[in-house]
Formats: structure tokens, C-alpha cells, sequence
């Protein structure tokens, strides 16, 4: 019943038509067309309006209803019979002008547009309607008459000033005069803060001028009155992402809101992933891919869910995954590839090589597949097909380093070709001098050679470059013995085997019980010092968050905890507590200790600061290298401990210190354990102390830990 007060509330606003239109059945038709024209059914209401005509032909009021909805509808001849009608019969009224002149408009004829709408403002200076179509039909042609036209129209029409303010401002856009557009567009803004579209424009100008701060403050008002659109929580979450910004945590905070809003948003989902591969959670970054909506349409998505899945060990996933991508996108070459290593890394060389060869039939020069073809062949011992592969890459790019390096490392590592393999190796470091693998290989090369001096040297130079790769100190090893210095060969294989996955160190334990049958007895102890020496950080300054568990009598107490140690000898505890508020500590200054008071139960404190003083003192001397002074001595190579100087050092499985008891009456127990590597140098992860009735683990927090130290293993000169 609503709908239909609206046609009879507009024709009560125009008695005169009402009254011009006398005859019942043309009122009837003209009422039924405007009805039908508020229903949207515009070509019934205009048949309504023609037969009204028909019925009264002199009512100007209809022909200015029917006229306006035939241009609606794009009957632009019959609105122009029409406005002709109009301006005839009533010449003197401006909005007639403005009719006629969206007519001619509508019909291509600018110039009579202009100069209707032109007589409509001569014939009434209020005739603001004809200043905004002016301004309008100007606005792609002549911008700067445009914004006069919108001027005098603000005059008249102030109420309107976000509107017309934010015309202006597109076409100062238009023209290039940004100070006069932003002028306009704070001039919106300020009139009416609800209205959009100037404010985003006014964001986008701030972007554009990169005042990334301002646009910011732009879109976070903005989402105070759109706490619903996604797409502005990702363009805001997108900036803050940007090098510009580069803060990823604010980043997250607005990708996580629009995915909140859709957790199948393509935008939040992958840049959350990214996010998430940034810390190394590659089993969220997988979460993520695996719920937009984009990734059943995106190959490129579907490989980089297929990396998430292998960086978070899901290889079958992985595979799986990529086998129907290959199906759904047997063309592109891409996923053809990286599935091929994948089964490569599941061990399925056969189909990894099968793939990668129907990749190259279709691709011959795919570098890239190529090369991967040609390493797993020399892998499986194939090396005929890897030698064709290496030398067909050669011929594409025969200043190619890495396949320079590639081939003449295969051929060397099998005593062929040597003194091509020479060439081709020498021709590789000649590219990359500092290149420590291409380095790694001239040794190599060198010593199947039997140029030990030479291999000598250039090994020297490979773990300068790379001192961290167990293949490389494997290779030192094997030099070192071959020339006959079976102490640093013994200390290579050292590093060889500490460096290397647990998996793969049963060669260096062979190599290692080999050497230690060529190196007397007595030198086992020194060897063993400098080796732990050479990995453990004595003198290293550090800090790190810790956990402190007691138990004392029966009852168990936790603190969190600050170690930090300077060198060369300034070592301080710090137990904190509720709101990381110090609770106690405990300072080394060279020999010289400061210790705040402490009141426990059933703890003399007499007692306690005894034994908190040798706990400190023992962390002090595992820290400045005191622990591993001088004048230990121990039984040989099957010994599993140092002793002297009242402390006792015992070695775990691998070689590293597992226990420290100090005092000649053993009443106090230290046992670092657990160790990581950080930087190359090895830290306990657990500390323990056992002492009377009482015991003690100092828990290193890994994750929350200082230290800039870098452990440059060398070989001596």
C-alpha cells in the first residue's frame, strides 16, 4: 500500500496538471503510468503516458513525465519530439530549458545542450539544476569552466558541498592540480564525514605522494565507519606490508580481521600464509592456502602450497597435491617440475627423472629441469646421462659456473677425466673466486690428482668461504690424512661429524676410530681439549632468557630468569618475578661476587648463599673458559672424562661436555646438557645441579637469546 501513496502524493503537488488533464480516463492512464513507472516497468508506463497524451495533448506536465523516462530508457527520437513540444508551449520556464537541453545532450548535439541549459540560467539565476548539467557537460572538455559551473552551483545549493567539493576535486584530479584537489576533497570530507568516496580518494593521494602515515590515518577512520569491508582491512593490512612501512605484526593484525570476515578471502588468506613462512610455521602458512578461495583456479597457489607442505615434512601431501595440479594444468610446466622433485625428495628417482624428461621433450632448453636431470642421473650413478646433460647446458651457456663446477666435481669424485676436470673446475673459480664450493672441488680435483700442496691450499680457502658444511671438512679430513697430519684430519672429521645430520654420522665415526689408531695416546686429551675449545663460546658475551626450576624437600618452586655473561669473567643470574620484576641476583666481577639476601623455608641462609655462590661460580667458569683451564688430563681415547683441579668433566655420546662436578668432595654436581648449535658454538640447553637435599635445572630460552658472536671454524696454518 506504501508504493502506491507516492504517484498520487506527486500528482497532489500538481493541480494545474490535474486540472489541465480534466478528462477522467487520461487522469486514470496517467496515474496507472506512474504507478507502473515506480514498479519499474518502464515501457508499459510510457505506453500509459502516450495514451494520456493522446487523451489530453496540450498537458505539458505529461510530456515532461514522458520525456524523462523515454530518455531513461534510451528513446532519445521520441524524447526529443517531445522536449521540442515543451519549449514551444512554454518558453518562459527555465526548467523546460534544462529538459530540452538533457535531450540534445542525450541526442549528441553539445553545443544546443549548452546553450539551452545557458538560456535556462539567463532566465533564472537560480536555476541551479542548469549549472550542474553545465558543469557536467563541460567537465570532460574544459575542466576549469567545469569547476566555475560547480562554483556557482555551491552558491546556491550549500547544503550540497560534499557532493560539488568532491567534483571539483576530480576534475583538479584531471588537470593534475593535487594541492587544489586535496583542498577540495578535506572541504567533502569536512562537510560530510559519512560520505565515502572523498575520503578514499583522499587516502589514495596520501598514497600516491607516499605519505604513508596520512593514508593510514585516512583508512583507519575510514574502518571506524566500515568495520565490514575486507577489502580495506587487506589494503591496510597490504601498506603496513610494504617496504614503506614494513611493520608485518600490524600487517597481520588487519589481514587476520578480514579473514575473520571470510576465511576463504584470497588477499588475507595468502598473505597470512606469507606471514606465517616468514616465522618458519609453514604448518599455518599450509592452513591458510588451504582455505582461499583461489586456489582451486590458481596453479601458482597450489605450488606454494605444495613448498608449505614440504618445509613442515607433509611430503605425500605434497606429491598429492601436485599430481592433481598436473592434471588439471597439464601445460604448465612448473608444476610438472617441482613434483618431480618432489619425488625425488620421497626417493622415487625413477619417477623424478621419467617426469623431468617428459618436461624437457616438450621444454629442450628448461635449464632449470635440465640441470635437476642431470644431478639425479650423477646421483644414481648414471653418469653417462648426466655428463649429456651437463655438456648440452655447457653448449647453451658456456660460461655457466655452477654447471662448470657440477661436471668437473662428478668427474673428479670418480677419478675421470681428471685433467678436464681440472679445467672445468678451475674454469668455475675463475668466475667465482670466493664461491667456496668452486673451491671445495679445486681441492678435490687437486688431491685425486696427488697435488696435496695445492689441495692443501685450496681446502684452506674452501672452509674460509664455507666453514659450516660437513662435506667440505669430510674432504679436509681425507687431504690432511693423505699428507699425513693426522691430527687435523682428526679434528676435521671432528667438525665434519658435529655439523652433519645424526643420520649420516657413521662414515666420520669410522673415519674417526681409523684416525685415532694413528695417533698416539698421549696426544688424545690435547686433541680433545682444543676441539671442545674450538665450539664451545668461552669468552663469548650472551644473554638469555632462562626458566629456574628448585626442588627443595619435597617441593617444587619456578622462576623465569636473565643470565648474561661479559667477558672476561662478569657473569650475573637474575631470578625475576611476577611482571619480570628482579626477585634476586647473583654477579661475578672477575673473582669478586655481589648476592642479594634470600629467605626460604627450611633453608639456613648461611647455607644458601654457600650454594648459590658455587652455582654462580660454576656457571662463571663454564662461561669465561675456567671449566676447560689447563691441567686436565684424562686416560686416552676411551676415556669419557677429564679430571683435575677438584673438577671432573665427563663427554656424552658425541662428544660434547656432559657433566662437571667440582669440589674435592663432590658435593656439588653440575651437568650441562642438551646442547644446540647458535652461530656454530655449542650452548647447553639444561644446566643441573645437584647439591645436599636440594636440585636445581637453569632451562636456556633459545628463542629469547642475545648473542652476536659467529664461531669462523678454520683450518691451521
Amino acid at each position: 500500500m506504501k508504493k502506491t501513496l507516492l504517484p498520487l502524493l506527486a500528482l497532489c503537488l500538481f493541480p494545474a496538471a490535474l486540472a489541465a488533464a480534466a478528462d477522467k480516463e487520461a487522469y486514470l492512464h496517467f496515474m496507472n503510468g506512474m504507478v507502473l513507472e515506480r514498479h519499474g516497468n518502464y515501457d508499459s508506463a510510457l505506453q500509459e503516458y502516450k495514451r494520456t497524451l493522446l487523451l489530453d495533448p496540450q498537458s505539458v506536465f505529461v510530456y515532461k513525465q514522458a520525456l524523462n523516462l523515454a530518455l531513461r530508457i534510451g528513446k532519445v527520437d521520441e524524447a526529443a519530439r517531445w522536449a521540442d513540444f515543451v519549449v514551444q508551449a512554454d518558453s518562459a520556464t527555465a526548467d523546460n530549458w534544462v529538459l530540452y537541453g538533457n535531450v540534445r545532450w542525450a541526442s549528441g548535439d553539445m553545443a544546443g545542450a549548452s546553450s539551452a541549459y545557458e538560456k535556462a540560467y539567463a532566465m533564472d539565476e537560480s536555476a541551479h539544476e542548469a549549472l550542474y548539467q553545465l558543469a557536467s557537460l563541460w567537465s570532460g572538455r574544459d575542466a576549469d569552466r567545469s569547476v566555475g559551473y560547480l562554483k556557482k552551483y555551491l552558491e546556491l545549493k550549500p547544503e550540497d558541498a560534499a557532493e560539488v567539493n568532491y567534483q571539483i576535486a576530480v576534475l583538479h584530479n584531471m588537470k593534475g592540480r593535487y594541492e587544489e584537489m586535496k583542498r577540495s576533497l578535506v572541504k567533502s570530507k569536512e562537510a560530510d564525514p559519512y560520505y565515502l568516496q572523498p575520503r578514499y580518494m583522499l587516502a589514495n593521494y596520501y598514497e600516491v605522494k607516499n605519505d604513508t602515515a596520512a593514508a593510514l590515518g585516512e583508512y583507519g577512520e575510514l574502518l571506524a565507519l566500515e568495520n565490514n569491508n575486507s577489502e580495506l582491512f587487506n589494503h591496510v593490512g597490504e601498506l603496513y606490508a610494504s617496504p614503506a612501512v614494513a611493520d608485518l605484526e600490524q600487517a597481520e593484525k588487519y589481514f587476520l580481521k578480514a579473514w575473520a570476515l571470510n576465511k576463504a578471502d584470497p588477499v588475507a588468506c595468502f598473505w597470512l600464509s606469507v606471514i606465517s613462512e616468514q616465522r618458519r610455521d609453514f604448518a599455518a602458512a599450509a592452513a591458510y592456502v588451504e582455505g582461499s578461495s583461489a586456489l582451486k583456479d590458481d596453479a601458482t597457489l597450489a605450488l606454494r602450497l605444495a613448498y608449505y607442505y614440504t618445509q613442515s615434512d607433509r611430503y605425500e601431501k605434497a606429491i598429492k597435491l601436485l599430481e592433481g595440479a598436473a592434471k588439471k594444468w597439464p601445460d604448465n610446466g612448473e608444476i610438472t617440475y617441482f613434483l618431480a622433485l618432489g619425488y625425488d625428495d620421497t626417493g622415487d628417482s625413477g619417477k623424478a627423472r621419467a617426469m623431468l624428461r617428459q618436461l624437457l621433450a616438450k621444454s629442450p632448453d628448461n635449464a632449470e629441469a635440465r640441470m635437476q636431470y642431470a644431478v639425479i642421473s650423477e646421483r644414481e650413478g648414471d653418469m653417462p646421462a648426466a655428463e649429456e646433460n651437463f655438456r648440452y647446458l655447457l653448449g647453451k651457456n658456456p660460461a655457466n659456473a655452477n654447471v662448470l663446477n657440477y661436471l668437473g666435481y662428478s668427474l673428479a669424485d670418480r677419478g675421470l677425466k681428471l685433467a678436464e676436470a681440472e679445467v672445468l673446475i678451475s674454469s668455475a673459480v675463475a668466475l667465482e673466486p670466493a664461491n667456496g664450493a668452486y673451491l671445495d672441488s679445486l681441492a678435490w680435483v687437486k688431491f685425486r690428482r696427488g697435488d696435496l700442496p695445492a689441495a692443501k691450499g685450496a681446502i684452506k680457502l674452501a672452509v674460509k668461504a664455507v666453514y659450516d658444511d660437513p662435506v667440505i671438512w669430510g674432504h679436509a679430513g681425507d687431504i690432511y690424512e693423505a699428507a699425513g697430519d693426522y691430527r687435523t684430519a682428526w679434528l676435521a672429521w671432528k667438525n665434519s661429524r658435529l655439523l652433519d645430520k645424526p643420520a649420516k654420522r657413521a662414515a666420520a665415526d669410522a673415519r674417526l676410530k681409523a684416525l685415532q689408531k694413528r695417533i698416539p695416546e698421549a696426544e688424545a686429551p690435547g686433541l680433545r681439549h682444543d676441539y671442545l675449545r674450538s665450539f664451545l663460546p668461552y669468552g663469548q658475551e650472551f644473554s638469555s632468557f632462562a626458566k629456574v626450576e628448585a626442588k627443595l624437600r619435597g617441593r617444587t618452586v619456578k622462576f623465569d630468569a636473565i643470565l648474561h655473561f661479559s667477558p672476561p669473567s662478569d657473569f650475573s643470574l637474575t631470578v625475576m618475578g611476577p611482571l619480570m620484576a628482579p626477585l634476586w641476583r647473583a654477579k661475578f666481577s672477575g673473582d669478586a661476587l655481589e648476592m642479594d639476601p634470600m629467605e626460604l623455608k627450611e633453608i639456613d641462609p648461611a647455607a644458601f648463599n654457600h650454594w648459590a655462590g658455587l652455582i654462580a661460580a660454576q656457571l662463571r667458569d663454564w662461561y669465561s673458559g675456567r671449566a676447560l683451564a689447563a691441567g686436565f688430563h684424562d686416560g686416552g681415547w676411551n676415556a669419557s672424562c677429564f679430571a683435575g683441579g677438584g673438577r671432573e668433566i665427563c663427554l656424552d655420546s658425541d662428544g660434547t661436555p656432559e657433566e662437571l662436578r667440582a669440589d674435592a668432595e663432590r658435593k656439588l654436581a653440575f651437568r650441562p646438557s642438551h646442547y644446540f648449535l647458535r652461530n656454530l658454538y655449542l650452548f647447553p640447553y639444561i644446566m643441573e645441579f645437584k647439591l645436599p637435599h636440594v636440585s636445581l635445572r637453569v632451562t636456556m630460552d633459545h628463542t629469547q637469546m642475545n648473542f652476536s658472536g659467529v664461531n669462523l671454524l678454520t683450518l691451521p696454518d
